[in-house]
């Protein structure tokens, strides 16, 4: 599907106006402090991409010899707990062992490039990394692939241009938020975006996508971009603060939907039309009663067990492609029959993974 807005031959007073509309955009997103790179408002180079179909059946490969493997995150917050839980998954099917370890948190990087350099004191077969600090731990990273043993991003990004990578293409994600906004509200309307943490790879490549999406849709104003933490409550009073400058609000997109979820809004905006990323429990309870009009779920399972299923490919001596890119789809009330969409993001209520 192509995302580029063709716009020869429009007359001269539209297209001044598309760019007034665009100006005002972006220069709400610098507003905000979101000064976005070419490289943010850039589809991923993926050499693979798979769709919500490819998932149903995938099986990880049997290894020829009872492997060793080391998981290295920041800290088990819920999507880093379904990665977990798919590679546990792929390395059960697969017969070798992974062991996993985490850092301090997003805010201590040093932490986790220790615990990965005592990681591969072990001596593994190979690593799986969901990097806190994606230029930061480059160096450790490609050090680890030049010594022999073979690094794999998995849910994020390194800098490294050595390790293969399992990851969702976040920039076609907020294309793909815009495509959903733009097919509930056909006639158009207003709206405020929930960026999300200003710092975040992930989150600053969705607004880009979302901020270049939207202008295929001349009728949909964003009034507001609003930057906040990873903690819900901030989201809900910046949201607040916004909503009040804001007052007219008939759609509301978060990157993340823990940065507002959508039981949090205040009750004077649930006919707001709420879409945002990320298949959790609570995001599925929201499209069941309709406080939910679309999720784009990160399939965090999936790219865990996509992510070890590679690895062991690799030790087999098997070709492995270096950008793979997660399903990037939009979910709907409709698509709760297929099972697919919440096998591959939610884990079942008995599964065991680190906490």
């Amino acid at each position: 599907m192509s995302y580029v807005r063709k716009c020869s031959g429009k007359p001269l007073a539209a297209t001044a106006s598309m760019a007034a509309i665009l100006a005002v955009w972006m220069n709400t997103a610098n507003a905000q402090g979101l000064k976005l790179t070419e490289a943010e408002k850039t589809p991923a180079k993926c050499d693979t991409t798979y769709k919500v179909t490819d998932l149903v059946g995938f099986k990880a490969p049997k290894a020829k010899k009872p492997y060793k493997i080391e998981m290295s995150v920041p800290m088990f917050i819920p999507y880093i707990q379904g990665l977990i839980y798919g590679a546990q998954q792929a390395a059960k099917d697969a017969g070798v062992t992974l062991n996993v370890g985490a850092g301090k948190g997003f805010t201590d990087p040093a932490s986790q490039i220790t615990q990965l350099e005592n990681a591969l004191t072990h001596k593994p077969d190979a690593v799986l990394i969901n990097p806190s600090d994606p230029e930061g731990m480059g160096p450790t990273i490609d050090e680890a692939i030049t010594n022999g043993t073979p690094v794999f991003d998995v849910g994020t990004l390194s800098a490294s241009q050595k390790s293969p990578k399992v990851v969702q293409d976040d920039y076609t994600q907020g294309l793909i938020g815009a495509e959903a906004i733009g097919k509930l509200l056909p006639q158009g309307g207003q709206g405020i975006m929930m960026a999300g943490p200003p710092n975040a790879s992930w989150a600053r490549r969705r607004v880009a996508g979302f901020l270049d999406g939207i202008k295929k849709y001349p009728n949909i104003k964003l009034n507001a971009i609003v930057s906040s933490d990873n903690d819900a409550s901030d989201g809900v009073t910046k949201f607040s603060n916004a909503a009040e400058a804001n007052p007219k609000i008939e759609f509301i997109y978060a990157t993340g939907s823990f940065v507002l979820q959508p039981q949090s809004i205040p009750a004077e905006y649930h006919k707001a039309v709420y879409v945002a990323g990320g298949l959790t429990n609570t995001t599925l309870e929201a499209l069941k009663d309709g406080s939910a009009a679309s999720i784009l779920p990160d399939f965090p399972i999936s790219v865990g067990y996509i992510g070890l299923s590679l690895a062991v490919h690799k030790l087999n001596g098997d070709a492995v492609t270096q950008y793979n890119c997660a399903p990037v789809a939009a979910m709907y009330k409709s698509d709760l029959s297929n099972p697919i969409w919440i096998e591959s993001s939610i884990m079942p209520a008995d599964a065991v993974v680190p906490k």
